[in-house]
């Protein structure tokens, strides 16, 4: 595959990975998102300069549900942190900055952090009201949202998802999680306050 070729499948996919987020259906873009990784380190063309490819990362992130994958998103924020590093641009607004990346690295490794930082420490750190399970800090989390999730997927069929699906999702999710040995709560059982829709 040539330099032509790997953009052309990159607009391609990044194409793909926002039908996909539009559809609430976010965890078909991780295999996407490492493929899109794999092309932008193997751009060789002079043509396309490191804040480029960091303004690529910066859009492939924003299709991925961070939270559930924050250790897939972190390995892309350090390769942006790198491009943004080598980059010769001058600071402007709508351009990833070294601090600002920096900034995103420290709230994933601290959501990942689960010795050193709490739930609520992370919370009130980083403003988040709702309550979430821990379990979805782990890396046991992380590595079987792709199944869980395309597993929720196949379940849930043609479920609209609009009004009320996250009710439908929940529970799927719940029973998904539960076969494999994960035991979880929802936002609506974590935070019984909050009114969900």
């Amino acid at each position: 595959m040539d330099n032509r070729q790997r953009i052309q499948r990159l607009v391609t996919i990044t194409d793909e990975m926002r039908k996909n987020s539009e559809e609430m259906r976010s965890w078909k873009n991780i295999p996407l998102a490492k493929e899109c990784v794999e092309l932008l380190k193997a751009i060789d063309d002079p043509e396309e300069t490191p804040m480029g490819k960091a303004l690529a990362c910066e859009a492939v992130i924003e299709q991925l549900p961070e939270y559930d994958v924050p250790r897939l998103v972190l390995g892309i924020l350090r390769y942006q942190l790198e491009l943004v590093g080598q980059s010769d641009e001058p600071e402007s607004s709508g351009y990833p900055t070294v601090d600002g990346v920096q900034a995103e690295i420290r709230r994933l490794e601290d959501y990942i952090d689960t010795e050193h930082v709490s739930i609520k420490e992370f919370m009130d750190k980083y403003h988040r009201s709702l309550k979430f399970a821990p379990v979805e800090r782990t890396p046991m989390w992380e590595e079987h949202y792709y199944e869980v999730e395309e597993e929720c997927d196949r379940r849930l069929g043609e479920t609209p998802r609009g009004m009320g699906f996250c009710f439908a999702y929940w529970s799927t999710l719940r029973q998904v999680l539960s076969e494999r040995g994960i035991q979880w709560q929802s936002p609506s059982e974590l935070n019984p306050r909050v009114m969900f829709d």
